[in-house]
């Protein structure tokens, strides 16, 4: 009798930890799949929202936002389509830039500085029109990441300039001699759309009068573009650069009115 019970017990406590044991693999195998879809989801959040800001960026360089006539922008909705990216959400992206367009066009750009706490700086362009309604949840997002906005000083560490891309049946030595009367502070021959055309570095921030006397001189403006490049560029690990992404992300899907972000993390 004692022999049966001690058998008795020996097998429901065998029984017990097999259950739980394939109770706990479940779990950890639910875990796994659970984190390996996060980190997909996230991932996959990440290039959407790049694209995004790509396909907004194009529309307001180029203030066109047909498809149809603007071939840069043609070309990020076919690679939107090839990646997947839903239906509804390109027809949402196209939506809000055609609603905020006329806005955006019509405002300078302002810029926020930012420092993470790695050391990161992060150079946010958002159209004017939208920074006073942007501050507080843009300082929420600041605050929540555990970064800091930053002294425009930090713009020490990039050249800073607006580019103005313009075509005109000229050479180089005219557009050089031009450059010259319109102060700008550079000039070069570039193709844009397989056409030979000039970009002249203007004032950061305030490429409007170059432009307005290039079209005085008989230039066509092609595009316009604020830009900081990082003078020294800063490595940052795996981790780092995921936390960072993650972040900007936040603030690129969160604040409407924001164009770019530039930062001076080393290239991979």
């Amino acid at each position: 009798m004692s022999y049966r019970l001690n058998i008795l017990l020996f097998n429901e406590c065998k029984n017990f930890f097999i259950q739980e044991t394939r109770r706990y693999a479940g779990h950890s195998k639910w875990q796994n799949i659970k984190a390996t879809k996060q980190s997909q989801d996230t991932a996959k959040s990440i290039i959407f929202n790049s694209l995004a800001s790509k396909i907004k960026k194009v529309v307001v360089e180029s203030g066109n936002a047909d498809p149809d006539t603007n071939s840069k922008l043609a070309g990020l909705i076919t690679q939107a389509k090839k990646i997947n990216m839903p239906a509804t959400t390109l027809k949402a992206i196209l939506d809000r830039i055609q609603n905020v367009q006329s806005n955006d066009f019509n405002s300078q750009t302002e810029i926020v500085t930012i420092r993470t706490s790695t050391g990161i700086t992060l150079i946010i362009y958002i159209a004017s029109n939208s920074l006073a309604e942007a501050k507080p949840l843009l300082n929420n997002l600041v605050k929540k990441a555990r970064a800091k906005t930053a002294d425009v000083s930090v713009l020490s560490m990039f050249d800073c300039a607006s580019y103005v891309t313009a075509s005109r049946d000229c050479n180089l030595d005219q557009a050089m001699e031009n450059a010259i009367e319109i102060n700008a502070q550079d000039v070069e021959e570039v193709k844009h759309d397989d056409k030979t055309c000039f970009m002249f570095k203007s004032e950061f921030l305030f490429p409007e009068k170059a432009a307005t006397q290039l079209t005085n001189l008989g230039y066509t403006i092609l595009s316009i573009d604020n830009k900081c490049v990082p003078i020294t560029v800063i490595e940052v690990s795996e981790e780092e650069l995921e936390n960072i992404n993650k972040f900007k992300h936040k603030l690129q899907s969160c604040i409407n009115g924001v164009i770019k972000i530039e930062d001076n993390i080393a290239p991979p």
